[in-house]
């Protein structure tokens, strides 16, 4: 992995010691949990033939699943994020690789940008079928670095869109 700093002034460039291993240990994290429930899910899709349950239906452990893929990810999330980004539920999707899979490679680049003292942004450069990258948005809360906003990009482009690690629609989903 290698770290660029953009637009970050001398003073501030020791924080990305601080502030980008914890945010890369919570990607790896979230990356080998996807992986399990991922694998988790089709153990369950292949049990569903033995038990004559058509392929368009749920196993009946499948709500099982995704309670425990949902209390692991606010395990993980508790105290990594803010309040606010936490009131979005937590997301459903899980695949293999999973969204954060360029962690475990360190094939990767990372831009660290910190122009204000309580705000560090955090760019990760990845191939996948295309050139993406991800923005993560660090806010300095009670001392410490919480996740607060993220969004993803295509490597061409300029333009930023909005992504969660956590999403509504997954949490409303969650409670059914």
């Amino acid at each position: 992995m290698r770290v660029n700093y953009k637009n970050t002034p001398e003073n501030y460039r020791v924080m990305a010691e601080i502030i980008i291993p914890p945010l890369l240990d919570l990607l790896k994290s979230l990356t080998l949990l996807e992986e399990e429930i991922f694998e988790r899910n089709r153990a369950l899709d292949k049990e569903k033939e033995g038990l004559g349950i058509p392929a368009n239906q749920i196993h009946p452990k499948w709500n099982e699943l995704m309670d425990d893929y949902f209390q692991r990810q606010m395990q993980l999330l508790t105290g990594r994020v803010t309040q606010n980004y936490l009131e979005g539920g937590v997301r459903i999707s899980y695949s293999s690789p999973s969204e954060y899979n360029y962690v475990k490679t360190n094939d990767f680049s990372v831009d660290f940008i910190m122009t204000k003292a309580e705000e560090a942004r955090v760019i990760t450069h990845y191939q996948e079928a295309l050139e993406m990258k991800h923005q993560f948005v660090l806010r300095l809360v009670d001392g410490n670095w919480l996740l607060d906003e993220k969004f993803y990009g295509f490597e061409d482009e300029e333009t930023w869109y909005g992504d969660l690690l956590l999403s509504k629609r997954a949490f409303a989903f969650q409670l059914i």
